[in-house]
């Protein structure tokens, strides 16, 4: 197991990070997040344990969760609290229940587009991104499991990925846009259909890697299949468009991701990592009966291992060519204009190393190329 990609990685992380988060954030939530899928499916009790001291620093000494702030309406801020359905099962602390219900109540009175879409943040009004909806989906239906509110979840959830898929969906190319303003008012988006220009990689990437997670925990009853089809259809519809844009000889995608070879566009690591994983866990799962989509998934992690992993003589990795971060607009006041062009993608944002929003990912591919026995899911839909 310690000479795996997943092993060494996750070995990496906690090498590079303390125990101390240092701040509710959506990038800390996802690292936590898929560094406790793994030590999970490889039965690392004590990578469990780190995780567990890392959120335990969120919290007072009378036990209130002090750094989510619900009047921020981000779901950013949902995203990190996901880990907690985990830390309770496994820990039986009602600091986390706590924690949960204090979170899912932002679901109760976050604003929605007139069309009934969540806003992707309050600061972005009327906007939809596709960033969001892995940001709260799986936490929105555990707790809708803890709350045996399954049917009424399920509804709008399944609802929220088809509406998004209708806004953000390209007939020419089958990608899904980043972002789409409801009143199409934005400097960034069409004046027309209101959406913005690009197809980003890490963007369909979120969105992918939230629908084949969610479908994990929808119950195995059958009054539930119907939403089960709802979302396989979504996820079978955009395997073939995500391997199109597969580049030929590295496997690996770019972060514009219909636009490879043009001047400086770049293979990207998170979305690499996010498509690897949803095309081998399609596979996996049966969702498809193509042997070409694991392949391309599996080749795509074969791609990150030989083209974006670096690795030190004491043998820890580092995961190279990952953007920063990327959105539309402003996210503070003196934030210069996020235009969404392809020259804003390729030029503007940072290109870095060792960023959660890509080791995690990471994890989770390196899981599916390595480990698939190990990746059952339960009857209950408790998966990980």
């Amino acid at each position: 197991m310690k000479n795996t990609y997943a092993w060494q990685m996750g070995s990496s992380l906690i090498k590079r990070r303390d125990a101390n988060p240092k701040g509710w954030h959506y990038v800390t939530g996802l690292g936590l997040e898929c560094l406790y899928r793994t030590a999970k499916a490889l039965d690392i009790e004590e990578w469990m344990d780190w995780v567990k001291e890392a959120y335990d620093q969120f919290f007072t000494a009378d036990g209130t969760l002090e750094r989510y702030r619900v009047e921020e309406y981000s779901m950013d801020q949902v995203s990190p609290g996901k880990v907690f359905f985990d830390l309770l099962a496994r820990y039986k602390d009602e600091r986390y229940r706590s924690a949960i219900d204090q979170i899912a109540s932002q679901l109760k009175t976050h604003p929605r587009t007139e069309s009934g879409g969540f806003w992707h943040k309050q600061i972005y009004p009327h906007q939809m991104w596709l960033d969001g909806i892995y940001m709260y989906g799986t936490f929105y239906l555990r707790h809708a499991i803890l709350t045996d509110t399954v049917e009424a979840c399920l509804t709008d959830l399944v609802g929220q990925f088809e509406l998004l898929f209708e806004k953000t969906y390209d007939e020419k190319s089958g990608l899904l846009h980043h972002a789409w303003d409801e009143f199409r008012q934005m400097g960034w988006c069409d004046p027309e259909t209101g959406l913005s220009s690009c197809f980003w990689s890490r963007g369909l990437g979120w969105y992918c890697m939230a629908l084949v997670d969610v479908l994990d925990f929808i119950p195995a009853e059958a009054c539930y299949d119907s939403y089960r089809t709802r979302l396989l259809t979504l996820a079978q519809r955009l395997v073939e468009p995500v391997m199109r844009v597969q580049d030929p000889q590295t496997r690996l995608w770019y972060q514009v991701l219909d636009q490879g070879g043009r001047k400086k566009n770049y293979t990207e690591s998170s979305g690499t990592a996010m498509f690897s994983y949803f095309l081998m866990k399609m596979a996996r799962k049966g969702y498809v009966d193509d042997p070409a989509v694991k392949e391309a998934g599996l080749a795509g992690f074969e791609g990150l291992v030989a083209h974006k992993v670096r690795s030190e003589a004491d043998g820890e990795l580092h995961l190279i060519d990952i953007c920063r971060g990327a959105g539309v607009g402003k996210y503070y006041a003196d934030c210069p204009f996020r235009d969404g062009s392809y020259a804003y993608y390729t030029e503007r944002e940072p290109i870095v190393w060792d960023n959660l929003q890509g080791v995690g990912p990471f994890l989770l591919a390196a899981l599916e190329a390595e480990h698939p026995d190990r990746l059952h899911d339960s009857p209950s839909g408790w998966a990980w």
